[in-house]
């Protein structure tokens, strides 16, 4: 018993030794220096043992350098594997870290960006979805039958914006581009009454009267209607001052009577 309790512990204490001397290197392979939206990541850890490949599980972390985004992951060593960029991912610089034991290997791509975009119109509504993984910040031209506006947006990932199209009522052939993505529609019946004669585009939240033209800004129509708007209570008031006086004339001279 005392040699086989002795031979099993020279076993263990052998085993231990060579594995405390093999040596590891590692490596990872097929990165590119940059991708898009969608694309697929594709790579291999590679790992040696005494030079010798070796599969095992290796730990992968692909992080931003902003630190926003951080994902871990298990995978087999000397096998392809893969990994979609999601829309969400932060932009520009990544890293992507393997490790094994007390080896480890760090390696550096980039994300491109995207000013992806969707136009939509239902019914009198135009819908802008940012659909690219940076905010949309360009000037986006909408053209109502011949008359065009320019309105600046402001829109962050993932998020969209609804504008109403207004027009005196009628069918309209409508354009919307921003120079670069570009989305028509024929044949829109638009009908708003409260607007008068404003052709253009304005927030959904927003209502306006005889307003002559479309702003820059959809978000800076409230101010410009701010001058019709005071214009309309001076005339409001004048003409209940007229009424009253009408009214109190009319009661002096029935008193005369």
């Amino acid at each position: 018993m005392k040699h086989k309790g002795g031979f099993i512990f020279c076993f263990i204490l052998v085993l231990s030794i060579s594995f405390a001397i093999a040596e590891y290197s590692i490596d990872i392979s097929g990165l590119k220096g940059e991708y898009s939206i969608g694309e697929e990541i594709t790579y291999e850890v590679l790992l040696l043992e005494d030079g010798s490949p070796v599969t095992e599980n290796v730990s992968i972390i692909f992080e931003s350098n902003i630190g926003k985004d951080k994902l871990e992951l298990k995978v087999k060593s000397n096998e392809e594997n893969s990994l979609i960029v999601e829309k969400d991912f932060a932009v520009l610089g990544w890293s992507v870290t393997a490790s094994y034991l007390n080896k480890s290997v760090k390696r550096s791509f980039s994300i491109k960006e995207s000013s992806e975009v969707e136009f939509l119109i239902e019914g009198d509504k135009l819908i802008i979805r940012n659909k690219g993984n940076v905010r949309y910040t360009r000037d986006v031209q909408i053209t109502i039958g011949d008359v065009t506006e320019s309105y600046t947006q402001n829109i962050p990932v993932d998020e969209e914006k609804s504008l109403r199209l207004i027009a005196p009522q009628g069918s309209y052939d409508i354009k919307i581009t921003d120079g670069k993505n570009t989305f028509s529609k024929n044949n829109v019946q638009l009908s708003s009454p409260i607007t008068g004669n404003a052709i253009g585009a304005m927030n959904e939240d927003l209502s306006v009267t005889g307003f002559l033209g479309g702003p820059t800004d959809p978000d800076a129509l409230e101010k410009s209607l701010n001058p019709v708007r005071n214009y309309i209570v001076v005339i409001t008031f004048i003409g209940a001052v007229f009424g009253l006086a009408v009214l109190l004339l009319i009661e002096r001279k029935l008193r005369k009577r």
